[in-house]
């Protein structure tokens, strides 16, 4: 698929027929397993289930302490640190599931939480992608989305809907359908390694004409600190590769002007937030690399633009942005 790879076959241990796959990434994450293996292993669900453990190659002792404290958790040793992004992807060749969940080691599932998303998902099936609600930052009603800048925002809404529509799904916790993954291609791109690659995933579905929705009663806790990665190097990734989901998924005239507010937003910080200068310094970085790496994408651009169902300009209306953000930019989006 251009130049992005489909995922390869590859054989997998016959472990029975798995209708949920529950996968957790980890990296020297120790400290975050004890809570959140045994909060995803008391969930209470009539189906077959398996739970995967892949790692990147930790040296803190992770698998070890695995093996002796989850024996029902399915370890990957992966070797090496192969990213977010990438680990995953690998991670997916292992799993069985029809359903498959992507979950963080710095999470806590509550009661409830597998049953709750499972549930959604067998009564919803027009949303691709289910993600559960993350406290404390989703507490009060709050949704999370994009904003402008391709941040993820969270905004107060109420409602007593038990879905609630998004244009972003949290690589932190969300179920995927495994037909989707494969309709689309590729789970993560391998090349983002870390940073925004839940972002792409996100657009990427929203525009082949998917849906992403939180569900209100799976809830897990999300303690946040998981990922340990230079803020600098965090930046800097996040901006090139938001830089290149634009590029990839959108028009050229609307990538300008995507473009174009990033000049601006990076420009505004170097004045207005000089204690933040090194993570603003990171995203210059990200602007300069993006320019020397854009080019690998642009016969999958012309692929994408031929299974694209929605434009643009559905995603640029469902933008969350304040006031004041939304006046500013007003003439780069015309609505």
């Amino acid at each position: 698929m251009g130049t992005l790879r489909r995922l390869e076959e590859m054989a997998t241990p016959d472990i029975g027929y798995c209708r949920i796959s529950t996968i957790i990434l980890n990296w020297n994450g120790k400290r975050w397993l004890k809570n959140c293996l045994a909060s995803i292993l008391r969930q209470d669900v009539n189906e077959p289930c398996e739970v995967l453990l892949v790692d990147n190659g930790s040296t803190d002792d992770s698998l070890q302490y695995v093996k002796d404290q989850f024996p029902k958790v399915k370890v990957i040793e992966l070797g090496k640190n192969y990213g977010f992004a990438e680990g995953n992807n690998r991670g997916l060749k292992y799993a069985q599931g029809e359903y498959l969940i992507f979950v963080n080691t710095d999470t806590e599932a509550q009661h409830g939480w597998l049953k709750n998303l499972l549930r959604a998902a067998y009564q919803y099936p027009n949303y691709q992608i289910l993600c559960s609600i993350q406290i404390p930052a989703q507490a009060e009603n709050r949704i999370m989305s994009l904003d402008v800048f391709g941040d993820v925002a969270t905004a107060r809404q109420e409602s007593h809907q038990p879905i609630t529509d998004s244009l972003f799904a949290s690589g932190a916790c969300f179920l995927i359908r495994r037909e989707w993954i494969e309709k689309c291609g590729y789970l993560f791109d391998p090349y983002y390694f870390f940073g925004a690659e839940d972002v792409e995933m996100s657009l990427r579905t929203i525009l082949m004409g998917g849906g992403i929705g939180y569900v209100r009663d799976s809830r897990i806790y999300h303690y946040v600190g998981g990922a340990q990665f230079p803020s600098f190097w965090s930046f800097s990734l996040r901006t090139r590769n938001l830089l290149l989901t634009y590029y990839k998924l959108f028009t050229p005239k609307n990538f300008a002007r995507m473009l174009l507010v990033h000049f601006a937003y990076i420009a505004a910080r170097l004045g207005a937030r000089p204690k933040k200068i090194k993570n603003t310094l990171g995203m210059v970085k990200g602007l300069f690399d993006f320019f020397t790496c854009f080019y690998r994408y642009r016969k999958y651009k012309i692929e994408f633009m031929q299974n694209k169902r929605r434009s643009d300009e559905y995603v640029f209306k469902r933008f969350l942005c304040e006031k004041d953000i939304h006046k500013a930019i007003r003439f780069i989006y015309r609505y």
